[in-house]
C-alpha cells in the first residue's frame, strides 16, 4: 500500500468515526427538515433515544434537548424522582419549536425505543420527557 493511500484511508476512517461520535457535534442535520440541538451533554444519550429525536426533528422541525444527564444534587434541586433515569444517562427532556407538543407526544410514545414518557404542559407549550426504562407514564 502506498503511503499516500494509507494517509487518505486513515483520514477517511477518522472523519467517519468523528461524524458518528455523539459528543462532538452539538447539532445534527436531519435530511434538511429539522435539527437536534443539545444544550446539555449529548455524549451520554443512548443511540436509540437519539434516533427517536432525529425522527421527531425530521417530522416536526427543530428539537431542543435541554436536559440529559443530571448529578444527584442537581436532580434533587430540580425536583427529579429519586430513581430518575437522568441520573444514569438514560433520559432526555426536549421541546420542538413551533410544534403542537400534544401531537409530538402522541408520536413519541408510539416509538418502541421509548420506555417512560410524559408531556409536561406549560404556558410556553411544554416539553416532553422520554427514557429507556420500562414502558410507563406518571402524573
Amino acid at each position: 500500500m502506498s503511503r499516500l493511500f494509507r494517509k487518505i484511508a486513515s483520514v477517511l476512517v477518522l472523519s467517519l468515526s468523528l461524524s458518528a461520535c455523539s459528543s462532538l457535534p452539538v447539532l445534527y442535520r436531519i435530511g434538511g427538515e429539522g435539527e437536534v440541538h443539545y444544550s446539555k451533554a449529548s455524549w451520554c444519550v443512548p443511540w436509540k433515544l437519539k434516533r427517536v429525536l432525529r425522527r421527531v426533528a425530521h417530522r416536526y422541525g427543530d428539537v431542543s434537548v435541554f436536559s440529559t444527564w443530571r448529578s444527584p444534587w442537581h436532580n434533587s434541586r430540580v425536583g427529579g424522582a429519586s430513581r430518575s433515569y437522568h441520573k444514569t444517562c438514560r433520559a432526555v427532556d426536549f421541546k420542538v419549536k413551533g410544534a403542537d407538543m400534544a401531537q409530538v407526544y402522541r408520536y413519541v410514545k408510539k416509538q418502541s425505543a421509548v420506555g417512560g414518557h410524559k408531556l409536561y404542559s406549560s404556558r410556553r407549550g411544554g416539553h416532553i420527557h422520554i427514557d429507556t426504562g420500562p414502558r410507563r407514564t406518571w402524573r
